[in-house]
């Protein structure tokens, strides 16, 4: 017994460095785990992000669409407003 503790007094701070570096890795280990799940939201959110853009883009190309038929009829509806105006 006098041995051991004669041993533990000597090499103490080796073992409490192993200690130390256990709690490191799992540390680690645990920050790892956060970190993934992190990036798999951000990757799900960059996707959300992307369609909604897409479907923006979309919407903006169809109003522009619907903007230019409108703009047409314009021209033929005054034509019309003006001939039922004469009668």
């Amino acid at each position: 017994m006098e041995k051991f503790v004669a041993h533990m007094k000597k090499e103490w701070k080796v073992y409490v460095m192993a200690i130390w570096m256990i709690g490191v890795t799992g540390f680690l280990y645990y920050l790892n785990g956060q970190i993934q799940s992190v990036k798999q939201t951000n990757v799900k959110l960059s996707s959300d992000v992307d369609s909604i853009e897409s479907i923006l883009i979309s919407t903006d190309s169809n109003v522009a669409e619907v903007k230019k038929q409108v703009g047409k009829m314009s021209s033929k509806v005054a034509v019309i407003h003006k001939r039922v105006m004469r009668r």
